[in-house]
C-alpha cells in the first residue's frame, strides 16, 4: 500500500539534507536546504512563526499536500514558486522525486503587525525568488561591500514580504495605460536596487506592475519622469556614494559592485549626476 501525507499515525520518512546553510539578517531566519527525495519524504509544519518556502531548483514526480485552512491535493512546485505557511497552520506533504533544492524564510508575526497572513501553494513571485536566489550567490562573499549588499538584499526581502503578503482589502487590477501606484513604485525601485550590477529585466519589471512591456514603459515615464535604464544609473550612484562615504573599498571595486563595465564609464556618469569624480566626493564627506 502507497504511503499517504503524514497524519500523526506512522512514522516520519527520513530525510536526506545534503547541504544546508542557515543565518538571520534583519530580523528573518533563512535556511538554503538541498536534499534528495529519491524516496518518498515527509514535509511537515506547523511553527509559532510565519514560514515562506521558496523552490529554487530540481523536479518532482509527484507531491501531495495537506494544508489545515488551506489548499490541499496533489501540487508540483516550479522554480520560483512560493509556499505560504502561517504560524499555528498546520501542513504536511509527502513528495518524490530527484534531488531539490528550496530557501526556507521564518518570519515573526509582529512583521504583519495586526493583519493576517493567507495560506499559499504554487504562488509565483518572481521577485521573492529573484532576491533569494541573488542572496545565495552572496553567501560566500567577504569584505564590507558584499555585506552591505547581503543586509540590502535582506532588507528588500522583509520589505516585500510584509507589504506584499499581509491580507488587505482585493486590489484593482492594473488597467491600460494606468499611471503606477505607490505600492507597484516601491517595488520597482527595491526590485532594482537588488539588481543594480544586473542588466534590467524589462519583462520582469512589468511583471511586477501586471502589465505588458510596452504598457509598463509608458507607466514608468508617467511615474518616474524617466527610463528604466536612467533610474538604474541614478540608483547605482546613490549605492555608490553610500559605499564612497562609508567604506575604504577602492574606487575601481566600488564601480564594478554598483555594475559599471569600466572605471572610465563609472567616473563619467558619477560626475555627470554629482558634479565631482568620486575620488573628490569621498575626499568632500
Amino acid at each position: 500500500m502507497s504511503m499517504q501525507v503524514w497524519d500523526g499515525r506512522r512514522p516520519l520518512s527520513d530525510r536526506t539534507i545534503t547541504a544546508a546553510h542557515q543565518f538571520s539578517l534583519q530580523g528573518l531566519d533563512y535556511r538554503f536546504v538541498a536534499e534528495a527525495v529519491e524516496a518518498p519524504t515527509d514535509w511537515c509544519f506547523r511553527e509559532p512563526h510565519h514560514t515562506f518556502v521558496i523552490h529554487r531548483r530540481g523536479t518532482l514526480k509527484t507531491m501531495e499536500i495537506e494544508f489545515e485552512r488551506g489548499p490541499s491535493g496533489p501540487c508540483l512546485p516550479r522554480i520560483g514558486d512560493v509556499w505560504v505557511i502561517p504560524a499555528e497552520h498546520r501542513y504536511a506533504a509527502l513528495a518524490q522525486g530527484a534531488t531539490v533544492g528550496f530557501c526556507e524564510i521564518t518570519a515573526p508575526t509582529s512583521l504583519f503587525g495586526t493583519r493576517g497572513l493567507t495560506p499559499r501553494v504554487g504562488y509565483r513571485d518572481i521577485f521573492l525568488h529573484r532576491l533569494v536566489d541573488r542572496l545565495a550567490g552572496q553567501l560566500t562573499q567577504a569584505g564590507p561591500i558584499a555585506a552591505l549588499f547581503r543586509q540590502s538584499l535582506a532588507d528588500t526581502t522583509r520589505l516585500h514580504i510584509a507589504e506584499h503578503y499581509g491580507e488587505r482589502p482585493a486590489r484593482a487590477p492594473q488597467r491600460a495605460g494606468r499611471t503606477l501606484d505607490q505600492r507597484t513604485q516601491t517595488a520597482i525601485v527595491d526590485y532594482l536596487n537588488s539588481e543594480l550590477d544586473h542588466r534590467i529585466d524589462l519583462d520582469a519589471l512589468a511583471g511586477i506592475a501586471q502589465m505588458s512591456v510596452s504598457r509598463f514603459l509608458t507607466a514608468f515615464a508617467a511615474a518616474f519622469a524617466t527610463t528604466p535604464h536612467q533610474l538604474l544609473i541614478d540608483l547605482r550612484i546613490q549605492r555608490a556614494k553610500a559605499l564612497l562615504a562609508t567604506t575604504g573599498v577602492t574606487i575601481t571595486e566600488i564601480g564594478t559592485q554598483v555594475g559599471f563595465a569600466t572605471p572610465s564609464h563609472f567616473a563619467t556618469c558619477f560626475k555627470q549626476r554629482v558634479g565631482v569624480s568620486p575620488t573628490a566626493y569621498r575626499d568632500s564627506v
